[in-house]
Parts: C-alpha cells; sequence; structure tokens
C-alpha cells in the first residue's frame, strides 16, 4: 500500500495544499503523517532533475505539487507528496508511510547528504522557543517524549556534573516538568519533543525538520513549521551573502576574494581547545588542511573539506567569532552542515551575526 491518495485537481503551492490536507486529513489518512522539510539552492527543474538522478519519478502532477516514488529495495516503493517554493526554495515532502522504513531510506539520506540541498535544522534554541509558545497557549499542554542532550564543550549551565556531556531519553506524560528539571540540573537541550495538546493536537518534531501528527489539528502543526521555515530561511539569507570570485588584479593575474558569514560566538574558543574542536571536525567528517593557530589573542585559520557534502571552505576563528569563507562555488548544504556543527560542537548559543 502506497501514501494516502488525492483528489485529481491542481494546487499551485503548498499553502493551497496545506490547506486541504488540514480540512481532509481525518478522511485522507488513516496513520500518522509525517512532513519533512529541507532548502534547497537549486531551481525547482534542477531539483527535480536531482530526484531523477536519485532514483525518484514522478507519478502524478497536481500542478504545484507531485506525488513522487522510490524504490530504494524495501517490500514497496516510498512514496511522498512533493512542493518546492519557487520563492523561498523550501522544499516539503508529505507522507503516510513508515519512517523506519521508506522515509528513512530515500528522504532523509537524500537532504542529510547531497551537495546543494539539507534538511530544515532546528536549533535547540528554537525547539524551547516552539514548546514555551505552545504551552503559554495551552497551559495543558503535555509532553509525553523527549531526547535531550548536553554537549562536551558547551557553556549551558548545570548544577551537577557539568563536566560532563549526556544524552537523555524520556517517556512520560510529565515530560514537560522533567525537561525543564533537567534542562537545568543537567544542562541538557532538546534535539526531539512529543507534544500532546489535549483535545487539539498531538505531534512530534525533531531537529533535523521531521515533524509527525499523530492526531490532532493539522493547520496548527503547519504554523509550528511555517515558524522553523521562517528561522531557518535567515540561515539561507546568511548564506547567499557569501560570495566568492576571481578578481583581475593585472592583465595576466586574477585574485580569488571571497565575503564569509560570521558566526558570533557566546562561548568563547580557547587556545588549549583547538585540538578537540579539531577532533570533533573529524568526527564529523571534516578534513582540515593548511591550518594555522596563533596563541595569546586566538587566531585560527584552516581550509575544511566537507566529505559528506563533497565541497570546501576555508573558516577564520578568533576567541568570539568565526568567519565561514566559500572556496569556488559555494554550497547551501555544506553552509547549514557547518552551521549546524558550531551549534551542536562549539556553542549551542552561537548565532549567525547580522549584516
Amino acid at each position: 500500500m502506497g501514501v494516502f491518495d488525492v483528489e485529481p485537481r491542481e494546487f499551485p503551492d503548498r499553502v493551497s495544499f496545506n490547506h486541504y490536507l488540514a480540512e481532509n486529513y481525518d478522511t485522507l489518512v488513516d496513520g500518522d503523517l509525517y512532513v519533512i522539510a529541507g532548502l534547497t539552492q537549486y531551481s525547482r527543474d534542477e531539483f527535480l532533475e536531482l530526484l531523477r538522478r536519485e532514483g525518484y519519478e514522478i507519478v502524478e502532477d497536481y500542478g504545484g505539487i507531485q506525488k513522487i516514488s522510490c524504490d530504494f529495495g524495501g517490500d514497496r516503493p516510498a512514496e511522498f507528496y512533493f512542493t518546492y517554493d519557487v520563492e523561498e526554495s523550501v522544499i516539503l515532502f508529505y507522507t503516510d508511510m513508515r519512517k523506519t522504513e521508506e522515509i528513512k531510506n530515500t528522504v532523509e539520506p537524500l537532504l542529510e547528504n547531497q551537495p546543494g540541498v539539507h534538511y530544515l535544522y532546528i536549533s535547540p534554541g528554537l525547539l524551547q522557543e516552539i514548546r514555551e509558545k505552545i504551552v503559554s497557549d495551552d497551559p495543558a499542554t503535555e509532553i509525553t517524549e523527549f531526547v535531550a542532550k548536553r554537549t562536551e564543550r558547551t557553556d549551558t549551565s548545570s548544577r551537577f556534573r557539568p563536566d560532563e556531556w549526556r544524552t537523555i531519553n524520556y517517556y512520560g506524560r510529565d515530560g514537560l516538568e522533567s525537561l525543564r528539571e533537567m534542562e537545568e540540573s543537567y544542562g541538557v537541550l532538546p534535539r526531539i519533543m512529543e507534544f500532546n495538546v489535549p483535545g487539539d493536537l498531538r505531534f512530534r518534531i525533531n531537529h533535523e525538520g521531521v515533524f509527525k501528527l499523530k492526531s490532532g489539528s493539522l493547520l496548527r502543526l503547519f504554523k509550528h513549521i511555517e515558524m522553523c521555515i521562517e528561522e531557518a530561511l535567515k540561515v539561507k539569507l546568511a548564506y547567499e551573502r557569501t560570495d566568492f570570485r576571481m578578481v583581475r588584479a593585472s592583465k595576466s593575474l586574477e585574485v580569488p576574494t571571497a565575503e564569509p558569514a560570521t558566526v558570533a560566538l557566546q562561548n568563547s574558543i580557547q587556545y588549549h581547545e583547538l585540538d578537540a574542536l579539531k577532533q570533533s571536525l573529524s568526527e564529523e567528517n571534516y578534513v582540515l588542511f593548511n591550518t594555522y593557530a596563533e596563541e595569546g589573542s586566538l587566531y585560527f585559520t584552516t581550509e575544511v573539506i566537507d566529505r559528506v557534502k563533497n565541497s570546501a571552505f576555508r573558516i577564520k576563528a578568533n576567541e568570539n567569532q568565526i568567519r565561514i569563507f566559500p572556496q569556488d562555488e559555494s554550497d547551501l548544504g555544506t553552509f547549514y552542515r557547518f552551521y549546524e556543527f558550531i551549534q551542536d560542537s562549539v556553542d549551542e548559543r552561537a548565532e549567525l551575526a547580522r549584516v
């Protein structure tokens, strides 16, 4: 059995499709509905060509929405409804098929590994904002499950053993209270949360832009998705301001010039932490070369190869900021992946500097 059926009509964009699903969700979908969000630097036609190269085919066309299928070697092909926002280059996949099979083996690795695309990264801080907004609107809200982490180099306050990194998986109706207590006592930050708003909505959200509606108001879930998209587009704007080009210095000489993106740090980098930072980069499939560091007023520079996205960039850092310089053709997926690395392994409160 494939993805749920929709009536044969045209949907001009994701907004119209979202409204259609919200109005007809109960009759269309029997189980859980997944919405997987991502961003891309490609045009719509270029992204569709990428899908074809990766084994996807369009089986139905609904105007601004396509039904796509991918045979990944499982007991049935994976099927999704796909939408591409022309103005924002936001991509959404909708399905009621299994996350552990059809989603895990198709769309998730596509967004994670392909150059030029990335999943809609949702920072721990944004997850906290979403949580507090939901609870403020509906004080009876429960969190029934969460995953929270404390990273090795965090400066988030912790009452108990602040030098230890940890991951907490929690199940229980008192998850809201427990998560707040564990944030205070153990300095963890959320990566996955499942909400139950009694009589209205039950859904799950993770930091990789996967939303799972178990029951209730799909329209309200879409509002939370749009909030995450709005924040992600701020990162995309910073990427779009980066630039690499060759500038003619004389008749016979061209020199490279690059405009970086700057990430401001709240948790300053110290010289003695550089070895651990380089080790963390290596563990995340980054290769460093032409590396140089000076002690005192910290100066650190290196060229970086992203082995996942198959692209390169250069970074320059001092105690309070990291500047990211594109090399040759810049890559949106690489930029997002490295920004997530900074928040996960360097400074959870790091933010892109305003231009």
